[in-house]
C-alpha cells in the first residue's frame, strides 16, 4: 500500500484530475488565510471585537477576535474554487453553516450554552440525515447516540482546548493532515482534498495566531473546527476491521479528548461547575508546571502527531500490532492524567469551589476504594494495566520478530498463547512484590526489583514451554524480545511519574534566580529542594564549583558555570541574585570566604541545612518528656548534676 500512495503521489503533477484538486484546493485555502486574517485583525480593531488581558487569560496586551471568520472565509474558498462542494451532499454544508454562525453568534451576542447544543443537536441530525454515522455497521440504537456522543463531544473539545496561542489551530492542521492521508489510501480523494483544504486554512491562520497571537479565533472558529473534524473523521472511520477503524478517529483526535475528559472528571471530582471556563485544562496545568507556553502547544502538538501517526498505521500493520500500540500510547495518557490531577500548586485555577472538601485526588481514591479493593486499589489497577501491557509486549514482540508480519503459524501461535502468557508474568510480578512498592519515589531498587521479576518472568514461560514439550516452537529472540519490551514498557508506567515530576521540576522558573555552591551530593540535595518546594520562590541556574576543572559540566540539567572568583562576572551574565550554600558540605571559613565574595558581587548568600534536633516536649508529649535517647538524657542529667555542684560550692564555702 506504501508503493502505491507514493505512486499516487508522483501523479499529483502529472495531470491527475484528482490530486490537481487536493494541491489546489489546500493552496489557494492558504493563501486566502493569509489574506483574509490582516483584514479580520484590521476589522476586529476598529470595531473593538478585542480580548482584554485579564486574571483567567494568557495575553498581556489587547488581541483581536473573530478570527474564525477569516478560516470560515478560507474554507469557504477553497471548496468552491476547486469544485469540491460535490463531495458531500447539502445537509453536511447546511450543518458545517449552522455552527459557524453559532459560534460567530456567541462571539458577538454570549448566546446561551443550551442554544450552541441545540445547534449542534441540529446539525448532527444532518450529518445522520447524510447518511453519516458513528460505527455505521452496528445497529441504529448503537451507532445513533454513538454519534450525537462523537459529534457534539468532538465539536465542544476542540472549542475547549482553544486556550492557548495556536493550540487548536495546530492540532487542527495536525489532524487533518493524517485524515487527508487515511482518507486518500482508502480511495476517497475528494474528502482527501476537502481535508487538505482545511489544513491549508488553519496552517494561514496559524501564522497570525501563534504565540504571540495577533488574533483570537474565537468560538465562530474552534466550534467550526471541531465540527469539520468529526465530519471528516466519520466520513474515514467505516474503512478497515470494525473495531481499529472505530479507534482511528478517537486517535486522530486524542488530545483534545483526553483534555476535555480529564477537565470534566477533575472538575466533577473537585465540585466545580463544568460549564465555567478556568485555568485547570491540560494546558494550563502544565505551564503552572514549569513548561513555557510555546513549549507546552509544541508538546501538545507533538503527542498529538504520535497518536495521529499511530491512527495512520493500521493500514500498514495488522490490527493485533494497532491495537497493542494504541494500549501503550492510552497508558501513557492514563498516566500524564494521574499526574496532573495529583499535583496540587495551581495558583491560577481560579474556579470557585461550591463547597470546601476534599481535593481531586482524594475524592478519586475514595471512589476507588470503595469499588476496586479497598485501599489496596492501586496495586488492583496496576495489575490490570500490567495484564494489559504484557499482552501488548507479546503482541509487539512477535511483530519485531517477523519483520511486522508474522507467518500464519506463528500470528496462530501468538493468539493461543496470549492468555497463558498474560496471566503467568502478572503472577509471577506478584510473587516479586511489584506490586507492594510506593512507585511515585522508586529508585534503584525498586527497578532491580522489576528487572529481576520481569526475568523470572520470562523464564517460568520458557521452562513452562519446555515441560510441555513444545520446545520446538521457542524462539530465542522471541523470548528476548518479549522481555525487554515486557521490562522497558513496565518501568515506564512505574517511573514515569518521577520522571516527568522530576522534568517538569527542571523546566519552572520563578522568584529569585541562585547560583548554587559545590556540584557534590550536596549540592544535588539543595537543588532537588529547591526544584520540588516552589514556595521558596527560587530557581537555580546553575553551579558554582572551587574546581576549575569542573567548569563546564552538566549536573541534573544545569552547568558548573564558574568558580567563586568569577562570581561577579556570573551574576551577571546569569542575572543571578543569590548564592546558595550548603552547610553540610562546606566548612566555617569556606562560607564566610563564600560570603565575603557575595558582598563584593552584590549578591546576597543564604545556607542551606539540614539538621537533626529533639521533638519539643509540648509537640510530640514524649514519654522521657524531653524527645531524647534514655543515653542522651542520663548525659544530660549528669551534666546538670555536675554544674549544679560546681555552683553550689562557693556557697558552702562561703
Amino acid at each position: 500500500m506504501l508503493t502505491s500512495l507514493l505512486a499516487e503521489l508522483h501523479g499529483l503533477f502529472l495531470g491527475d484530475t484528482a490530486g490537481h484538486r487536493l494541491v489546489m484546493g489546500g493552496s489557494i485555502a492558504l493563501l486566502a488565510a493569509l489574506a483574509f486574517t490582516p483584514l479580520v485583525i484590521f476589522g476586529a480593531r476598529r470595531l473593538g471585537w478585542l480580548d482584554w488581558p485579564a486574571n483567567d487569560r494568557w495575553h498581556s496586551t489587547p488581541v483581536a477576535l473573530m478570527g474564525g471568520i477569516a478560516v470560515f472565509g478560507a474554507i469557504a474558498t477553497g471548496i468552491v474554487a476547486t469544485g469540491l462542494l460535490e463531495v458531500y451532499a447539502w445537509p453536511v454544508w447546511l450543518a458545517i453553516t449552522l455552527v459557524f454562525a453559532s459560534g460567530l453568534a456567541d462571539d458577538l451576542i454570549d448566546i446561551r450554552p443550551e442554544a450552541k447544543l441545540v445547534v449542534q443537536i441540529v446539525a448532527t441530525s444532518l450529518l445522520l440525515y447524510a447518511g453519516f454515522a458513528f460505527w455505521n455497521s452496528a445497529p441504529f440504537w448503537i451507532h445513533i447516540p454513538l454519534t450525537f456522543l462523537w459529534v457534539v463531544g468532538v465539536t465542544n473539545a476542540v472549542n475547549l482546548i482553544d486556550g492557548m496561542d495556536g493550540l487548536a489551530a495546530g492540532l487542527t492542521a495536525v489532524a487533518t493532515a493524517v485524515l487527508a492521508t487515511i482518507a486518500w489510501l482508502v480511495g476517497v480523494p475528494g474528502v482527501a482534498a476537502v481535508s487538505v483544504v482545511v489544513m491549508g486554512a488553519t496552517i494561514g491562520f496559524l501564522v497570525f495566531n501563534f504565540k504571540p497571537a495577533r488574533v483570537f479565533m474565537g468560538d465562530c472558529g474552534s466550534l467550526l473546527l471541531g465540527f469539520v473534524l468529526a465530519t471528516l473523521a466519520l466520513t474515514v472511520q467505516g474503512m478497515g476491521e470494525p473495531l481499529a477503524a472505530t479507534l482511528v478517529p478517537v486517535a486522530v483526535l486524542a488530545v483534545p479528548i483526553f483534555d476535555t475528559s480529564f477537565v470534566t472528571i477533575t472538575r466533577i471530582l473537585n465540585d466545580r461547575p463544568i460549564t465555567e471556563g478556568g485555568n485547570d485544562h491540560t494546558m494550563h496545568r502544565l505551564v503552572l508546571l514549569g513548561l513555557s507556553e510555546r513549549q507546552t502547544v509544541l508538546l501538545l502538538w507533538s503527542i498529538a502527531a504520535v497518536f495521529a501517526g499511530g491512527a495512520l498505521m493500521l493500514y500498514w500493520v495488522t490490527t493485533p500490532l494497532f491495537i497493542a500500540l494504541m494500549l501503550f500510547a492510552g497508558a501513557g495518557f492514563v498516566l500524564l492524567g494521574l499526574y496532573l490531577a495529583g499535583a496540587t500548586h495551581y495558583p491560577r485555577i481560579d474556579i470557585p469551589l461550591r463547597v470546601e472538601r476534599k481535593t481531586a485526588s482524594q475524592k478519586f481514591g475514595a471512589v476507588m476504594q470503595a469499588v476496586a479493593g479497598g485501599p489496596y486499589w492501586k496495586s488492583i489497577v496496576g495489575t490490570m494495566a500490567d495484564l494489559l501491557l504484557v499482552g501488548a509486549a507479546l503482541v509487539l514482540a512477535f511483530h519485531l520478530r517477523f519483520d511486522g508480519a508474522p507467518p500464519a503459524p506463528y500470528d496462530n501461535l501468538m493468539l493461543r498463547i496470549l492468555p497463558a502468557v498474560m496471566t503467568v508474568k502478572v503472577t509471577v510480578f506478584y510473587l516479586c512484590g511489584l506490586y507492594h512498592g510506593i512507585w511515585r519515589h522508586a529508585g534503584t531498587s525498586e527497578f532491580v526489583r522489576l528487572v529481576m521479576g520481569s526475568t523470572a518472568a520470562s523464564a517460568v514461560l520458557v521452562v513452562g514451554i519446555l515441560l510441555l514439550g513444545h520446545g520446538a516452537t521457542l524462539s530465542p529472540a522471541l523470548v528476548i524480545l518479549d522481555w525487554m519490551v515486557t521490562t522497558a514498557s513496565i518501568a515506564g508506567i512505574r517511573f514515569g511519574f518521577r520522571g516527568m515530576r522530576q522534568y517538569l521540576a527542571a523546566q519552572r522558573s520563578n522568584g529569585k534566580r541562585v547560583l548554587i555552591y559545590g556540584s557534590d551530593s550536596a549540592s544535588v540535595l539543595a537543588l532537588r529542594h529547591l526544584r520540588e518546594d516552589d514556595t521558596l520562590h527560587r530557581t537555580a541556574v546553575g553551579f558554582v564549583d572551587a574546581d576549575a576543572n569542573r567548569v563546564g559540566m552538566h549536573v541534573q540539567g544545569l552547568s558548573v558555570v564558574g568558580t567563586p572568583d568569577e562570581l561577579a562576572s556570573i551574576s551577571g551574565s546569569y542575572d543571578a541574585d543569590e548564592l546558595i550554600v550548603p552547610t553540610f558540605s562546606t566548612d566555617r571559613d569556606t562560607q564566610r570566604e563564600l560570603l565575603r565574595i557575595c558582598v563584593e558581587a552584590g549578591m546576597a548568600c543564604r545556607l542551606f541545612a539540614l539538621d537533626l534536633h529533639p521533638a519539643a516536649p509540648i509537640q510530640l508529649q514524649a514519654p522521657n518528656g524531653d524527645g531524647m535517647t534514655r543515653k542522651e538524657h542520663h548525659a544530660a542529667s549528669a551534666h546538670d548534676t555536675s554544674t549544679t555542684d560546681e555552683m553550689a560550692s562557693p556557697q558552702s564555702s562561703s
